[in-house]
């Protein structure tokens, strides 16, 4: 499993729908889970790397009315505090070959688009250890 399955397989935690991966599908009430083009890595003599990868989720969703924006302001609120609730617990993505040791967000849930589906995004970032193999 990659690391993004992995990610999307924690965030199927709180949204039930599918996320998919890279494209955001056209019908309204879609996901999806793009990596930015940003990453950081530590390394240490040991061999060991600390790696900081960023990830835009992205949703689109109905925005026509007022009452569907407030809607949509809430869902993005509370995923947002669920990932820190899940952070704080230590509970973590499972990651095949490496060991998450946080996530949280970057980017705070913000809408980027303006028309009747509207597409909001946040930036996830999400902190992971890969071992020395030696």
């Amino acid at each position: 499993m990659t690391v993004i399955e992995g990610i999307i397989k924690f965030l199927g935690g709180y949204e039930k729908e599918r996320i998919g991966v890279d494209k955001l599908e056209s019908q309204t009430v879609s996901y999806s889970l793009m990596k930015a083009p940003q990453e950081n890595v530590q390394h240490f003599i040991s061999g060991m790397e600390i790696h900081t990868d960023y990830y835009q989720l992205m949703a689109r969703l109905d925005a026509k009315s007022e009452q569907e924006r407030i809607a949509n302001n809430a869902w993005g609120q509370g995923i947002a505090e669920w990932i820190s609730q899940k952070n704080r617990e230590k509970q973590y993505p499972v990651l095949d070959g490496y060991r998450c040791t946080g996530i949280s967000v970057s980017t705070p849930f913000y809408k980027a688009t303006d028309n009747s589906n509207a597409i909001y995004q946040m930036t996830i970032a999400i902190e992971y250890v890969k071992e020395n193999e030696a």
